[in-house]
């Protein structure tokens, strides 16, 4: 299991289950997403989305589990980032702005 895995389940959830939308939030091909998708499931031996064809059309029980776990993960990903930028002030991602010239 990746945690690429995991974020994009959640787009995918937060996309009203439309995996082109949550491709384009996530900056990546709907291709891509639909195979790492199908790779967790069979990892996990767990169907996240149920189905009609190829359309995702709703959250199995499990997969809500698996949803609800995921938020949790990524809650605490984001609190251990917040605490390396409390100790390591200096590390904080460096922004760059740039200002286009018209012609």
């Amino acid at each position: 299991m990746k945690l690429q895995q995991l974020r994009f389940v959640l787009a995918i959830a937060e996309s009203d289950l439309n995996i082109t939308q949550a491709s384009e939030k996530l900056y990546t091909s709907q291709p891509g997403v639909s195979k790492q998708l199908r790779l967790l499931e069979e990892e996990l031996g767990i169907q996240i989305f149920s189905r009609n064809g190829k359309n995702l059309i709703g959250v199995t029980e499990q997969g809500q589990v698996i949803i609800n776990k995921a938020y949790k993960i990524m809650e605490h990903i984001n609190e251990i980032k917040a605490f390396s930028n409390e100790v390591n002030p200096e590390r904080r991602p460096l922004s760059i702005q740039t200002f286009g010239v018209a012609a």
